[in-house]
């Protein structure tokens, strides 16, 4: 009578892993849509609940808030994505013809004019050969991108609506205690803020202050050098510097001392002081970790997680602190319900 017991339980818990290990399989090609839809609906949920107040239904607010920020996004990319490609190609054009060694041999010794000249043109090579490898794999697989986009606009209305509900039934599922959860929630929250409104948003209005600058001096290319601003000013360590410091050098170089000296100046003084005088107003509430975890964490988040790593790989790190602090004070017990 006991072993047939056994042999049922076995055989339901089998069963049950069963489920889940195919319900993971289900979700594994679509997870990271489901994920960002998940996180945008978080990070959106203040402004979706300001709409509600002043239309009632849910159904309408979801929809009409999704509409406005699909309006938002796509018709900026419209009128300035033909430009931005037609400025990359002219750009990679001019540097695939342009002669490094024969400019660098005027101010650098000859011996190391070759390996500079040499170690940079692989580099610029790489670099642009990725990109094309990653912009021909994303036509190839249009179809399948926009299934991912209809999931991640799926799951964001449905998680946008049905937030609080939603809210509810993963801490009922939770086996953490009261006081571990809102430690947890109040870690994402600040890391959430710190990484979308610390990073990627001060790092798009520097992006657009660098585009800005240039624009008014009349340098080529300024829309892509203002985007590629943008995206390196959102990864911790670098900066804007990495545009304006060599453009400003090469407009010296090139003998417009006027440019490259204002370039410069505004660089380093106005658009490397956005971050200082923004953050005290788009952050209220700082996350407890360290800054150079954070920084590890979104570096090593980005090498696993992909875009979604700038803020997993923090959390997931400030997660770990939590329960080694648990630890630390013998309180490990203290994380979950009694």
């Amino acid at each position: 009578m006991a072993k047939s017991l056994a042999v049922k339980r076995g055989l339901v818990w089998a069963i049950l892993i069963a489920i889940f290990v195919m319900a993971f399989m289900i979700l594994k090609p679509i997870l990271i849509s489901v994920t960002l839809g998940l996180l945008m609906a978080y990070i959106f949920s203040p402004v979706y609940k300001a709409i509600q107040l002043r239309i009632r239904s849910k159904n309408l607010s979801a929809f009409l808030f999704i509409l406005a920020l699909l309006f938002l996004v796509i018709a900026p990319m419209i009128y300035f994505a033909p430009i931005v490609v037609e400025q990359t190609y002219d750009a990679f054009m001019k540097i695939q013809n342009f002669d490094l060694a024969t400019f660098l041999s005027k101010y650098v010794d000859k011996k190391l004019t070759g390996i500079i000249a040499s170690n940079v043109n692989s580099v610029v090579s790489n670099t642009v050969s990725s990109f094309l490898n990653q912009f021909t794999t994303l036509l190839i697989n249009l179809p399948s991108f926009l299934l991912q986009v209809a999931v991640f606009l799926f799951t964001f209305f449905f998680a946008i609506r049905d937030s609080d509900e939603f809210r509810r039934y993963v801490s009922e599922l939770s086996p953490f205690s009261k006081h571990t959860e809102e430690k947890f929630l109040s870690e994402f929250r600040g890391i959430t803020n710190a990484i979308v409104f610390g990073q990627v948003l001060i790092g798009l209005v520097q992006g657009l202050a660098l585009w800005a600058g240039l624009f008014f001096l009349g340098v080529p290319k300024s829309l892509v050098l203002g985007l590629i601003a943008g995206l390196v000013s959102v990864i911790p360590v670098l900066g804007s510097w990495l545009v304006w410091l060599p453009v400003g050098l090469l407009l010296l170089v090139a003998g417009n001392a006027f440019s490259g000296i204002f370039l410069l100046l505004y660089g380093g003084i106005f658009v490397s002081s956005i971050d200082n005088l923004l953050r005290p107003y788009l952050l209220s509430k700082q996350s407890q970790l360290p800054v150079a975890l954070s920084i590890i964490g979104t570096i090593g988040g980005l090498y696993v997680f992909g875009l979604l790593g700038l803020i997993f790989g923090p959390l997931i790190l400030a997660y770990a602190l939590i329960v080694l602090d648990f630890y630390r004070k013998g309180r490990l017990d203290e994380l979950f319900r009694r």
